[in-house]
């Protein structure tokens, strides 16, 4: 997809694979039971409430959320998000009166990279963080995609070496 933007720049998707579709429910317990009914839905792992530090609308924050994770067809991530304390994107969501899907991720080697070129487009990041060794960054891309796009850039742990 190749995204003609009002400032005569273009964002180009073409290249890229959709790693994970995001959804946002009041209580991602029911829904993961709902979707694992699915044709082609795993069964879904859903985590206790964490705490989660995100920079929402260039302000740093700390969250709470819930979240499950499930497959489709073996190959993309299915994401389930419930905000439980805080101001994020999530509870922005849930407060225009939305439930459901929500966001794309793509995976990406160089995310600086990517956010720099859509802040040239004229998008901003509208809410980024960190979770274990990835970084990542939604993009405002709603407005003229109808969806939020995440980018994320895997990290690399180190490793400590044997002892001989």
């Amino acid at each position: 997809m190749v995204i003609e933007m009002s400032n005569n720049k273009t964002l180009d998707l073409r290249n890229l694979k959709i790693d994970q579709l995001g959804y946002v429910y009041k209580d991602i317990e029911k829904q993961a039971k709902i979707m694992e009914n699915m044709s082609g839905v795993s069964k879904f792992v859903v985590f206790d409430p964490v705490d989660v530090k995100v920079n929402y609308r260039g302000v740093n924050k700390t969250i709470k959320m819930k979240a499950g994770f499930g497959t489709l067809y073996d190959d993309t991530q299915i994401e389930l998000l419930q905000p439980v304390e805080g101001e994020s994107i999530y509870n922005e969501f849930l407060n225009q009166g939305r439930e459901g899907f929500h966001h794309i991720l793509y995976i990406v080697e160089d995310l600086q990279a990517v956010i720099n070129k859509y802040k040239e487009a004229g998008v901003e990041v509208i809410q980024s963080g960190k979770v274990m060794t990835s970084s990542y960054a939604y993009m405002g891309t709603e407005e003229f995609l109808g969806i939020i796009v995440e980018f994320a850039q895997e990290g690399r742990r180190s490793r400590r070496k044997k002892k001989e």
